[in-house]
């Protein structure tokens, strides 16, 4: 996660076209979305440790093409090849972690140490550019090889037979995107991870803040999170529970930022609880939890992708205040969702 928040610090200075810095920035977040679901699936195949092992050979790679090219066409397409890592991850990882007895508590810390990654990439690719432009690439690339070694000495799940074959998981995977007691569960990760998207990229022109006031609040994102998804982890509470509250919570602090940049800490605060929540809850869905990680994290990484583009519509017709203030009545109103599905699995 350092690897691909440290990208963004560098942009200007990898491309002075405006489209090419967008191009190197979104690329990511597409060769997350289209390899989630199939990676997913593959990871309940092949087992889970084997997809592990392929995302940090990936990002390895795309982390060197990056350090050692300027050619904006491979720029992009080591940013893709780093999404694909992710995609790789995220279903494996959150699959593992589903299957520990106090699995709650696992994904709140893993939760919290992918926002200490972000957090961390965006800061340390910001100091380390005065020194060398790439130098926090570079960094983050070296610390992939040791767990790259680390990944090597996992124990290898064996392959599962009983899987079925992929014309009925493509099926399987219709299924439960449309499936109605689900649904709820989707949106919820498409609107909200999107709502926080949309302050993120939108908030530095909103602002008056100098560059490293502005770095500072937008570092709050990931501190409230990080806080927040330990807390969730931990807590004695329902997913439901914790769904609500961050989708609550994650709205004031959208409405708040208009205010005050305390507001994206709040922000950050509800999205940890809103993940810890969903993440428990999807595990609870059935016993493809690799597919069922690669929907979910479709839908989110869908929504970082397609909100902040919807929203520049709006700011056609708004102001930036206002976009907020929509953006935040949105993710509050997700808290009237019933979430049966997951009252039903309690």
């Amino acid at each position: 996660m350092g690897l691909s928040d440290a990208v963004v610090p560098i942009l200007p200075d990898l491309s002075d076209e405006p489209f090419v810095q967008s191009m190197i920035f979104s690329a990511y977040f597409a060769g997350a979305l289209v390899s989630m679901i199939p990676l997913g699936m593959l990871a309940d195949r092949y087992g889970n440790t084997r997809f592990i092992l392929l995302s940090i050979v990936l990002t390895i790679l795309s982390g060197f093409l990056i350090l050692l090219s300027s050619s904006p066409q491979i720029l992009v397409s080591a940013r893709f090849v780093e999404g694909c890592a992710c995609g790789a991850f995220f279903p494996a990882a959150f699959s593992m972690l589903t299957k520990f007895e106090n699995r709650r508590q696992c994904l709140g810390e893993f939760t919290f140490l992918i926002n200490i990654g972000l957090a961390l990439g965006v800061a340390a690719a910001a100091a380390l550019k005065y020194y060398h432009l790439k130098g926090g690439i570079l960094t983050f690339a070296l610390l992939a090889i040791p767990a790259l070694v680390l990944a090597i000495s996992l124990k290898h799940d064996s392959d599962n037979p009983d899987i079925p074959p992929a014309p009925q998981r493509i099926s399987g995977v219709f299924a439960i995107l449309s499936d109605a007691r689900y649904l709820q569960i989707w949106v919820i990760a498409f609107v909200l991870f999107g709502a926080t998207g949309v302050l993120v990229a939108y908030f530095p022109s909103f602002t008056d803040l100098t560059p490293s006031p502005l770095g500072l609040a937008l570092s709050g994102v990931y501190f409230g999170a990080m806080v927040t998804s330990l807390i969730g982890g931990r807590a004695r509470a329902t997913e439901r529970w914790l769904i609500r509250a961050g989708a609550l919570i994650t709205g004031i602090g959208i409405v708040a930022t208009i205010y005050h940049p305390i507001g994206l800490t709040i922000m950050g605060a509800g999205s940890g609880f809103a993940m810890v929540g969903l993440v428990a809850g999807v595990a609870s869905l059935g016993s493809d939890h690799g597919m069922a990680m690669g929907v979910f994290n479709t839908c989110t990484y869908a929504g970082f992708a397609a909100l902040p583009v919807f929203a520049a519509g709006i700011l056609c017709y708004a102001d930036y205040a206002a976009l907020f203030g929509i953006t935040g009545v949105a993710v509050g109103a997700l808290t009237l969702f019933p979430l049966h599905a997951l009252a039903a699995k309690r």
